[in-house]
């Protein structure tokens, strides 16, 4: 029962973990597009790094960049709970798009 026990509060604490962004440094972002199965969205920022959730196939996750290291034209505060899509503006800055559809 003991065995049983600690399994249990491993895989929960687990699973409380896998919710947390990964820090990622900017070189590793990668933008997976627009689709249902494959995208990065959007989340927020803070005073110091930009979050972002992505899914690719069966893979997925939240990241976090530090705002140093990936430059952003338009931000938002990550506890209004808006979401968007990425597209990087002619200067090479990503920004959230905030149009109609998928960019």
């Amino acid at each position: 029962m003991r065995l049983f026990l600690v399994c249990a509060l491993a895989i929960v604490v687990a699973g409380c973990a896998s919710n947390r962004p990964n820090y990622i440094h900017a070189a590793e972002f990668k933008n997976y597009g627009s689709t249902p199965l494959s995208h990065t969205v959007y989340l927020g920022s803070d005073q110091q790094f930009h979050y972002f959730a992505w899914s690719s196939g069966k893979s997925g996750g939240k990241w976090k960049v530090k705002k140093s290291e990936l430059s952003f034209a338009t931000e938002w505060p990550l506890a209004e709970g808006r979401t968007a899509f990425l597209m990087q503006n002619q200067q090479g800055q990503w920004q959230p798009y905030v149009g109609g559809g998928a960019p």
